[in-house]
């Protein structure tokens, strides 16, 4: 099973018209508590929100998966913060690598 486009950007999400254009109502997203959002936090939201769905569907037909890493503290600019770290790996096809000394 793939996700859809709700699973990973909230409910009320949608990709339509021509050229494709994603729409996600700040509602779809639960992280997000303010009115007024930076670029940031939406982006942040987004990837949490994707995060929890690959999390809770780890079938092997679902070529996607992601961990988060949680570190704390660490020095951003002389201050103490939290630092979370996403990684996402995406599986397609396997094709085996060869090497080429002409493309070096």
């Amino acid at each position: 099973m793939q996700p859809g486009i709700t699973d990973l950007f909230g409910a009320n999400s949608t990709l339509s018209g021509t050229p494709k254009i994603l729409a996600i109502p700040l509602t779809s997203l639960p992280a997000l508590t303010g009115s007024n959002p930076t670029a940031l936090e939406v982006y942040a939201a987004v990837v949490s929100y994707a995060h929890t769905w690959l999390n809770a569907n780890t079938d092997a037909s679902v070529l996607a998966t992601s961990d988060v890493t949680i570190s704390s503290p660490i020095t951003r600019n002389g201050v103490p913060k939290t630092q979370f770290q996403f990684s996402e790996r995406f599986y397609g096809s396997y094709a085996a690598p060869i090497f080429d000394p002409n493309a070096v």
